[in-house]
């Protein structure tokens, strides 16, 4: 990859203002890093995998470094950008607008490649609002055999055990993922429209 970037700290015989004038440049620098790797990443980056990278280079406060993310959130927004910074699945991610997505899938490019069906979508659905929840209680929910549905969840990433429940057979427990909020571009589980 390219050149690695080393930025040295003010000497402590510096001017108020120049400590100023450094610590803008420095911030500017790390709105930089986080903004080329959400650039080259397809998937969120966590909060803290992005503020490692950068206090490599010049830590920053918790506080001040999401600080910043939100100031790249709003400039991409006041700029009429064709995308968006959003967080999703406990990360941050660049998304393109929705408006945009008939040229990209022009480029062979999908939001999501495979559509989930009606029953995958409806025990999702199920999973997500009353989980964790086991298969048989699933089922009773939408009074059909779930087992292929399932399958196709834990397959997909989707879904994944959550555990067991203290009932005789002690039949598994499913949640949802991380990659069911990537998918459905949700924040976390409280995202989820109200019933």
């Amino acid at each position: 990859m390219g050149h690695e970037i080393n930025l040295l700290n003010p000497v402590s015989s510096t001017t108020p203002d120049e400590r100023v004038a450094f610590e803008r440049k420095m911030k500017g620098q790390v709105k930089k890093i986080i903004e080329a790797c959400l650039f080259a990443s397809s998937d969120p980056i966590p909060f803290g995998r992005l503020k490692d990278i950068t206090d490599e280079i010049y830590p920053l406060k918790p506080r001040a470094f999401k600080e910043l993310i939100e100031d790249l959130r709003e400039e991409y927004i006041s700029q009429g950008r064709a995308f968006r910074l959003e967080e999703i699945a406990e990360g941050f991610l660049l998304r393109s607008l929705e408006e945009y997505s008939p040229y990209i899938e022009k480029l062979g490019y999908s939001k999501r490649q495979e559509k989930l069906s009606h029953a995958a979508l409806e025990t999702l659905a199920i999973i997500a609002f009353r989980g964790p929840i086991t298969r048989p209680e699933v089922e009773k929910i939408r009074g059909v055999d779930a087992t292929g549905t399932f399958q196709n969840l834990l397959e997909r990433g989707l879904i994944e055990p959550a555990g067991k429940l203290e009932a005789p057979g002690r039949p598994v427990l499913f949640k949802t993922t991380p990659l069911f909020l990537k998918y459905f571009g949700l924040k976390d589980l409280k995202d989820l429209p109200e019933i």
